[in-house]
């Protein structure tokens, strides 16, 4: 039991498990560079393991000067921190402005000297206040672009970090200058809890990033690389959970399957280059008529769908209509030299208000028939499945 509650060995098998998590944070930066937040991360662990270490182990420095290189270890961790926080928020991470704070606070600690531990403390938690607030207001939602759980658990670490922070100031001006045994037992339990907090900050960091990894790879399995549409399946499952929806709500639904005309001869004589920018354009042009909830997707080559929840026929043809005159109004340019190409594109329509599909599949080979129909038509127009 004894060694469970000794300080000592409780801060190094701390700082133990910091060092692994610092690891882990640096290899994940080696991997992925262009994302500084990881940087910065490994680096703010790095000192904060190493201030826990230094301060139980001898370096050869006097007391005092040892005492101030780490405390300034520690100090560093929460600018840097807060750093990262901004860096994955897509900010500027100001780090010189996080700098000037370390400095203010390390000025105020050296004036108080060895021989004043109640203003030492102040000034060390003062700064870590700040630094921990600031990084409440990156994560508090509404001025986040972090989601998920993470960003929960990092703002309630921080929010904590600031409570105990604060808890310490007003300790160190109720103690003074000299601590008695109490005081630094209050004193020494709360630094150990700021240890704890530091290095599950660092655990949220890291469960953030792998949620943005997470999501970004998700995001490539269900988007269509060159439109950034969804691709077939991410259409597919989104478009599954709507109809069932309409169903049980017993309100209609509209799907419109688009092809471009003539794509084959754009690809044949101004090459695949001009496709690829035909479609991204026409991509845009979608996103553009589309409404929220509505839901686009690139089916397969030059063919688009797109679901409208709560339209019925009447309204889904309307709809088309509006899209065959954007895309009308669409210009791609092949190259400096080449005059701008004029697209159009075919569209069949069924919806649901017409006939009670049993099935997405059946909806879906019902406006299928009707963009066949358009295609034999003569194109660039609009064929609706009626019933």
């Amino acid at each position: 039991m004894q060694s469970i509650l000794d300080f000592q060995a409780t801060v190094l098998s701390t700082t133990g498990y910091g060092i692994v998590l610092t690891a882990v944070t640096t290899m994940f930066w080696l991997r992925k560079r262009g994302e500084h937040a990881f940087l910065y991360f490994g680096i703010a662990g790095g000192c904060i393991s190493l201030g826990g270490m230094f301060s139980l182990l001898p370096i050869g420095l006097p007391p005092w000067p040892q005492l101030v290189f780490n405390n300034l270890l520690w100090m560093l961790f929460h600018p840097l921190a807060l750093c990262g926080i901004r860096q994955l928020n897509g900010k500027n991470p100001r780090v010189w402005q996080s700098l000037l704070l370390v400095a203010a606070g390390m000025a105020t600690y050296l004036q108080a000297g060895p021989a004043d531990m109640g203003q030492r403390t102040s000034a060390v938690c003062l700064v870590y206040l700040i630094a921990w607030l600031l990084t409440a207001r990156e994560l508090w939602p509404g001025h986040s672009r972090i989601t998920g759980a993470g960003r929960k658990m990092a703002l309630a670490v921080c929010l904590l970090y600031a409570l105990l922070a604060l808890a310490r100031i007003v300790h160190a001006g109720w103690a003074g200058a000299v601590y008695d045994a109490a005081a630094m037992r209050f004193s020494m339990f709360s630094s150990l809890g700021m240890h704890w907090l530091s290095f599950s900050f660092i655990l949220c960091a890291l469960y953030i990033c792998y949620e943005r990894a997470l999501e970004h790879t998700q995001h490539q399995a269900s988007h269509d690389g060159l439109t950034n549409l969804l691709n077939q399946r991410g259409f597919r499952e989104l478009a599954e959970a709507a109809y069932r929806r309409s169903w049980r709500e017993r309100k209609p639904l509209a799907l419109l399957l688009l092809d471009v005309d003539h794509f084959k001869s754009i690809n044949d004589r101004y090459g695949h280059q001009s496709g690829d920018l035909v479609l991204r354009q026409l991509a845009d042009c979608l996103r553009r008529q589309a409404r929220a909830d509505d839901i686009v997707g690139r089916y397969g080559g030059e063919e688009f769908v797109m679901l409208l929840p709560r339209t019925g026929l009447h309204a889904a043809h309307e709809a088309a209509q509006r899209i065959m005159r954007a895309i009308a109004e669409l210009s791609p340019q092949p190259s400096a030299a080449a005059a701008p190409l004029r697209i159009s594109a075919s569209i069949g329509i069924a919806s649901t208000s017409q006939q009670p599909y049993d099935s997405l599949s059946s909806l879906f080979l019902a406006a299928d028939s009707r963009l066949y129909q358009a295609k034999r038509n003569g194109r660039n127009r609009i064929e609706l499945a009626e019933g």
